[in-house]
């Protein structure tokens, strides 16, 4: 049975849920324009981030927050596992458009600490649709088997496959023509980060990444 309003019957805790955020909205906009009466006429005229973020999903991780940034300073893509697929056309898209037409100068691959999506899969196959977009992790894992089996807790391996897969990503996007380019552009320098956001202190880390191993891979573009 559904109830005039054309969903299921109401479910009071179920809607107060949705009340809760859609009310802590009008308390967030009604501060906003408090501190920042033009706060939103600026929002709806400029769109210039400086930033492209590509992280998890993970609800624990608000990337504004933690990085203190106010709106419209960074440009994200979220997916399980903060990935960058070459079969995704959503994540072509945002590097498109965020590269090419907004002109942001960092592209940052932030991976987290207890992510889900990394330690499902260092277990069995999930099946479904989670095992198909989780299986590029799985086959990293295995690639580096070795040095992740030495570890004695699996929080500790989980963490240590998260880092492996932020640089694995980064690699990902250097095949992409938008990030490429952007590499070589002397007028709009690009800049590559790989980060990780530690759940347990809430701070983030640089990622050192190994930008001799991968000119001698040819994975950097020439000219760069």
């Amino acid at each position: 049975m559904s109830s005039s309003s054309g969903y299921p019957a109401a479910h009071p805790e179920l809607d107060r849920e949705i009340d809760e955020l859609l009310a802590g909205n009008r308390g967030w906009a009604a501060e906003r324009l408090r501190q920042f009466p033009e706060a939103f006429n600026e929002m709806d005229r400029v769109h210039a981030p400086p930033y492209l973020l590509v992280g998890c999903c993970d609800a624990r991780k608000p990337m504004d927050l933690v990085t203190g940034s106010q709106p419209g300073r960074l440009f994200l893509h979220r997916n399980v596992a903060n990935q960058v697929r070459p079969d995704d056309p959503a994540i072509g898209a945002s590097f498109e458009f965020a590269l090419g037409v907004l002109g942001v100068r960092h592209l940052i691959i932030c991976g987290h600490t207890g992510c889900g999506g990394i330690q499902a899969s260092l277990l069995e196959d999930p099946g479904g649709d989670l095992g198909r977009w989780t299986a590029p992790v799985r086959a990293l894992a295995a690639e580096n088997a070795t040095e992740l089996d030495a570890l004695l807790h699996f929080r500790t391996r989980a963490d240590t496959l998260a880092e492996m897969n932020v640089i694995r990503q980064l690699e990902n996007a250097l095949a992409y023509p938008a990030v490429r380019a952007r590499l070589v552009d002397a007028e709009r320098p690009l800049r590559l980060h790989g980060w990780m956001f530690r759940l347990k202190t809430g701070l983030i880390d640089s990622i050192e990444l190994p930008w001799s191993r991968w000119e001698e891979e040819g994975r950097l573009p020439e000219g760069r």
